[in-house]
């Protein structure tokens, strides 16, 4: 998971924007959909800034963001007074402008916006905030049990793709044949990297498998672009593109 810690003030909203639109970027979402989680978030985190510490008291607000599966899951964690949506009565949205009560519309349009939100609290860990985005705008697809699907994260380099790839390497060596690998979550991606996978790829179609990837970044796939793996690698925008792949080729 992407990580960001700021100061719990109006003048980091502009880096948590350019934090989320980071994210969404690399989920791949259309504009509106972009549009709809960085307005999201922004409601999150003013609220955070607003209202989560006492008065003149310093604060922090702590962001992450992952893609799992075909999901970008986006949370908030402070460690001001403790917050339960339960509290806060739902906001008129009918009534005339003028005789409507201020306060609500934040997470409101939270709930609109995005797929899931969650709210937990506890003394220990503050106040987190989950959100949800479907990458695909649609229903999950069924869970196939033949697929094995593994998210990568962090740089794939001489450094660090050995371990990276050593669960993948498991579920092969104990009979996993179809494998999906999300790159969501990659940052940089070497040629080491990319060797490590055509290995993998051959070792999988000697077993008779196959290999699918899907949910990289701009910058990684064109790592692939510039090497020609394109036309070696089957590659996916999303995990749900990719499943649906798995699924016309086994018809």
């Amino acid at each position: 998971m992407q990580r960001l810690i700021l100061p719990a003030t109006l003048d980091s909203l502009a880096r948590i924007s350019q934090f989320i639109e980071e994210a969404t970027a690399q989920a791949g979402l259309d504009d509106h959909a972009a549009w709809q989680v960085q307005l999201a978030v922004d409601e999150a985190a003013t609220n955070i800034i607003q209202h989560g510490y006492a008065p003149g008291a310093a604060g922090t607000v702590e962001l992450g963001w992952e893609i799992a599966g075909d999901e970008l899951i986006v949370t908030l964690r402070d460690h001001g007074r403790g917050f339960n949506p339960d509290d806060v009565p739902p906001p008129d949205i009918e009534s005339p402008l003028e005789e409507r009560q201020p306060g609500g519309l934040g997470l409101y349009l939270m709930g609109r916006l995005m797929d899931d939100v969650q709210f937990q609290f506890d003394a220990a860990n503050g106040n987190l905030l989950t959100m949800i985005k479907r990458l695909s705008g649609a229903p999950h697809p069924p869970a196939d049990p033949t697929i094995s699907v593994f998210e990568l994260s962090g740089r794939l380099d001489a450094i660090s793709t050995d371990e990276a790839l050593r669960p993948v390497r498991a579920a092969v060596a104990a009979g996993a044949r179809r494998l999906l690998l999300n790159l969501g979550g990659v940052t940089f991606m070497s040629s080491s990297g990319l060797r490590a996978l055509l290995l993998l790829r051959k070792e999988l179609l000697g077993r008779g498998g196959e290999l699918r990837l899907c949910g990289m970044s701009r910058e990684v796939f064109e790592v692939f672009e510039l090497t020609g793996f394109t036309q070696v690698f089957a590659i996916h925008t999303s995990c749900a593109a990719a499943m649906a792949a798995f699924a016309a080729r086994r018809v």
